[in-house]
C-alpha cells in the first residue's frame, strides 16, 4: 500500500514584478521536442531513438549524473551487447543527430546491478551540449541549440526568474537559502524528493529532523541514513517556500560536488518550466500557477541511482 511521508504544506510566493517575460526559443533553435514517456512518479523518461528506429532508447533524464550510465540489464534492454572488458563508452545514435556516449557499470557484475535497481541515465556529458527545457506541466523536454538561443541575463515578468548556475562536473547547481543559510545545491532531476541537506547543514540552518518509520535510503554504495526535517523558510531566488519538508542525511551523502550534500529535486522543480543554459551558466524558471503547493513523495517510488542517489522504500 502506497503511503506518503508527512510532508509540510508549502507556500510558494513569487516576488517578481514587471511585464516582460522571457522570449520563447525560435522554431529554428528547437532541435527536438520529446514527451515524457512514463507515468512513473517523480521521474523524467524520454525516448532518444532516431525516428523510424525499431528499438526505443528510453533514458531517465538525470541532471545529477555527470555521465550517462546504465546497468548491464538496462543496457541490454536498449540493445547493447555488454562486454565486461570494454572500458570505453558505448555509442548509440539519437534523434538529435548526435551519438549518446554511455558507460555500463560492470564493476560488480555484467548481468545486473548489485542493488537490484536497473537504470539507464541520460547525464551531463550529453545534456550540457544544449539548452535543456524541462516543461513539467506540459510533460515534455525540448533540446535547444545554444548557438541560436540563450537564456537571457534577466527577466522581470511575474512568476519568472533567471538565476546563476554553478557547473560542477557537468552537473548544475544554484544557490538556495534554508532558514537564511545560503548554500549552493545540486539541481537533480533524478532525485524524486524536493530538498535534501546534510546533518551539518541542517544544524547550521536550524532545521530540526528525526527518523521516520519506513524511510529507508539505499544508495549504489549501500544504505545511507536519512531523516525527515522541516525548514521554516526556503528561498530559491525570488521564490519562497514556507514550512518545507527536507530530507536530512545526518552523516552526509556522497559525490554531490556541492557543499552540505544539498540538492533540489523533482518535487520542487515540477512546479516550474525550467531552461538550463549550461554554456552561459544560467537557469530560467517560470512557475506553473496551477502547481499543487505540497511536497508528498511516495516513499516507495524513490529509487537509488548514481551519482546523486536517493532511494526511499516503504515496507
Amino acid at each position: 500500500m502506497r503511503r506518503t511521508h508527512p510532508a509540510a504544506a508549502v507556500l510558494l510566493v513569487a516576488v517578481l514584478a514587471g511585464p516582460a517575460p522571457a522570449a520563447d526559443p525560435p522554431d529554428a533553435a528547437i532541435l527536438a521536442e520529446l514527451p515524457f514517456v512514463s507515468d512513473e512518479a517523480n521521474r523524467i523518461f524520454i525516448d532518444l531513438a532516431p525516428q523510424g528506429s525499431a528499438r526505443p532508447l528510453r533514458m531517465l533524464l538525470d541532471t545529477g549524473a555527470t555521465f550517462s550510465v546504465a546497468t548491464p540489464r538496462a543496457a541490454r534492454a536498449l540493445g547493447i551487447r555488454v562486454r565486461r572488458l570494454k572500458h570505453d563508452p558505448y555509442r548509440r545514435r539519437t534523434i538529435l543527430g548526435r551519438d549518446l556516449q554511455l558507460t555500463i557499470d560492470t564493476r560488480s557484475s555484467d548481468t545486473g546491478s548489485k542493488t537490484g535497481f536497473e537504470y539507464a541515465l541520460l547525464g551531463g556529458n550529453f545534456l550540457s551540449s544544449y539548452v535543456v527545457e524541462l516543461d513539467f506541466p506540459g510533460r515534455r523536454v525540448r533540446f535547444i541549440d545554444p548557438g541560436r538561443y540563450r537564456v537571457p541575463e534577466s527577466v522581470d515578468a511575474p512568476g519568472e526568474a533567471v538565476l546563476p548556475l554553478k557547473i560542477v562536473s557537468n552537473r548544475p547547481g544554484l544557490r538556495v537559502e534554508f532558514n537564511g543559510e545560503s548554500t549552493w545545491v545540486l539541481l537533480d532531476t533524478g532525485a524524486p524528493i524536493g530538498f535534501q541537506v546534510s546533518g551539518e547543514l541542517a544544524q547550521r540552518a536550524a532545521i530540526p529532523h528525526a527518523p521516520v518509520p519506513g524511510l529507508r535510503v539505499e544508495s549504489v554504495l549501500g544504505p545511507v541514513k536519512m531523516e525527515l526535517g522541516e525548514a521554516r523558510r526556503v528561498r530559491l531566488g525570488p521564490f519562497e517556500f514556507e514550512n518545507v519538508a527536507v530530507a536530512v542525511a545526518p552523516r552526509g551523502f556522497y559525490n554531490l560536488g556541492f557543499p552540505g550534500d544539498a540538492l533540489v529535486g523533482y518535487e520542487v522543480l515540477a512546479q516550474f518550466v525550467v531552461r538550463l543554459d549550461y554554456r552561459r551558466e544560467r537557469i530560467w524558471l517560470r512557475r506553473n500557477p496551477d502547481a499543487e503547493p505540497t511536497l508528498n513523495t511516495p516513499l516507495e517510488s524513490a529509487r537509488s541511482h548514481p551519482p546523486a542517489a536517493e532511494s526511499t522504500d516503504d515496507d
